[in-house]
């Protein structure tokens, strides 16, 4: 099935875009001329990305190799984290068009990423795009991250599932479909022999490339650090900092009571610290508002609309950290409880 062009997509994101931002754009006189040239794809620069993030992975199993011991296996646990992160933001790029000019290219680049993440670009791009278009509602395939409205203690609770790996297969399951018409946000709970088999089949590119990355690790350091430091946190603790991210990026403040579908569309940016940068954030994806205004914008000008927009004048919702925000959610919680007691 032949995709949408990435006009196509923009537009059709764009309009879940609420009147208020659109308004704001308008009376700031923003400059759309500026926004094209921003949206103009740099092959240099994600080659770039590519092998930055390609040397990224080779460089855990040779580091360990080199240097074993407690600190490196930390250290090389971290840098798997910022891995998967720089990979899931090429996949994310390419979802949008914005990898390469060549919309095949474009395409076989972005599933190789996605391939090491252990899942296909073509059942991520479909997640993907549902969740811009339908944030924080029902049809939010992202609510696998938490609803909007759930509290840290919730939070706290659905991180031990991420830790067990629940989450990493209910993720998946959403990933091994590839049919918009049929597309469910909860597809485990209606399993089939059928949606099993089809699952195994689009799933054999990952496996192929996974054998390869087992093979990599073998004979660099030994086969079982492919398990202690890639399928480990790749399963575990790269969920949990998703759903990090995603509370951050997309729950509501509380005390928060949206009265319509365009209420829900809450999105933030994070002025995230170096250290959440380099491994929960890399390649842009703390400029998460500006991603969800502006979708078909590579993730390497994303800081020149946060610029440009606050030059206009134009809003930019931001928080102060991802942890930051965990932290001033968990008072702001206390301080609601207690104004309750008193009343």
């Amino acid at each position: 099935m032949e995709e949408p062009t990435t006009a196509d997509i923009d537009s059709a994101l764009r309009s879940e875009v609420p009147a208020r931002y659109r308004d704001a754009l308008a009376k700031a006189d923003f400059p759309l001329d500026k926004l094209r040239e921003l949206g103009r794809i740099r092959p240099g620069r994600i080659s770039a990305d590519l092998l930055l993030t390609a040397c990224s992975l080779a460089a855990v199993p040779l580091a360990y190799a080199a240097v074993p011991g407690p600190l490196m296996f930390v250290i090389c646990f971290t840098l798997s984290l910022r891995s998967f992160n720089c990979l899931a933001q090429l996949v994310h790029t390419s979802d949008h068009g914005g990898l390469f000019r060549s919309a095949r290219l474009n395409r076989i680049v972005g599933n190789v990423c996605a391939y090491c993440l252990g899942y296909t670009r073509t059942g991520h791009r479909l997640t993907h795009l549902n969740h811009h278009l339908y944030l924080n509602t029902e049809r939010d395939p992202d609510r696998i991250w938490g609803a909007p409205d759930q509290s840290t203690r919730a939070l706290f609770r659905m991180w031990l599932r991420d830790f067990f790996a629940l989450s990493a297969a209910e993720r998946l399951l959403q990933y091994s479909q590839s049919d918009r018409k049929t597309f469910s946000v909860a597809p485990w709970k209606q399993l089939t022999p059928g949606f099993l088999a089809h699952g195994l089949f689009v799933m054999l590119p990952v496996l192929v490339t996974h054998g390869l990355i087992l093979a990599f690790y073998a004979v660099a350091v030994g086969p079982v650090f492919y398990f202690a430091l890639y399928v480990l946190p790749i399963l575990t603790i790269y969920p949990a900092q998703i759903r990090l991210r995603s509370t951050v990026e997309h729950s509501f403040d509380v005390g928060y009571r949206p009265l319509t579908r365009q209420d829900r569309w809450v999105s933030r940016s994070t002025a995230a610290n170096l250290i959440e940068r380099f491994v929960f954030s890399p390649f842009g994806i703390h400029h998460h508002f500006e991603h969800h205004l502006f979708p078909a914008i590579p993730h390497y000008n994303l800081g020149r609309v946060h610029r440009l927009l606050l030059e206009r004048g134009v809003p930019v919702p931001i928080t102060r950290g991802y942890l930051a925000f965990v932290l001033e959610k968990i008072r702001a919680e206390r301080l609601a409880v207690a104004a309750t007691e008193l009343t």
